[in-house]
């Protein structure tokens, strides 16, 4: 019964019909899939299953080209159109209702001294393509994030952030 509710975690109706639909047609379903179970695995108590989580990680870079920490937290609906990529850190925080193209990269700032910290998506964020977001910071709720941009400081919700470094050129709010 665990294993149905962690394969059919963001379909619109938990059929098995409905699974096999998004599994084969949904690449976002395949790649989510793959994260929870892999997930799921290396936290088990039983080495053979954190074995496996493993493999699912070393196929989720192989296959999908995505690499998504198992210690990163991903909010329910999350949406990537195009998976391919994708790179999401330990500790990043992702909300609800996100999108994120391809080629994002979202993780630590990397300087060896200071301490890692880790950027916090809020619900409805829309992060396009070839993005990066970096450090401690906050993307409020339902910001787009431009193509391209280095997102370095924290974005006000309702806010697009563009460029390199990036800057607030608009508040849809």
């Amino acid at each position: 019964m665990l294993l149905f509710k962690l394969i059919t975690f963001d379909l619109p109706n938990s059929s098995v019909k409905s699974f096999l639909r998004f599994y084969f047609f949904d690449p976002t379903y395949r790649l989510l899939l793959n994260y929870r179970l892999g997930k799921f695995f290396i936290n088990s108590n039983f080495w053979i299953l954190r074995i496996i989580g493993k493999i699912y990680k070393r196929n989720m870079i192989i296959k999908r080209s995505c690499q998504i920490s198992y210690k990163s937290t991903l909010g329910k609906n999350l949406k990537f159109p195009h998976p391919l990529g994708i790179v999401i850190g330990d500790e990043v925080v992702i909300g609800d209702n996100v999108i994120i193209f391809q080629s994002v990269t979202i993780g630590s700032h990397g300087s060896r001294d200071k301490r890692k910290s880790y950027p916090i998506i809020e619900s409805g964020v829309k992060i396009y393509a070839g993005a990066k977001v970096i450090g401690g910071i906050t993307i409020g709720e339902n910001a787009i994030i431009g193509a391209n941009s280095l997102v370095n400081k924290n974005v006000p919700p309702g806010s697009i952030a563009v460029g390199i470094p990036c800057r607030i050129i608009n508040s849809r709010l």
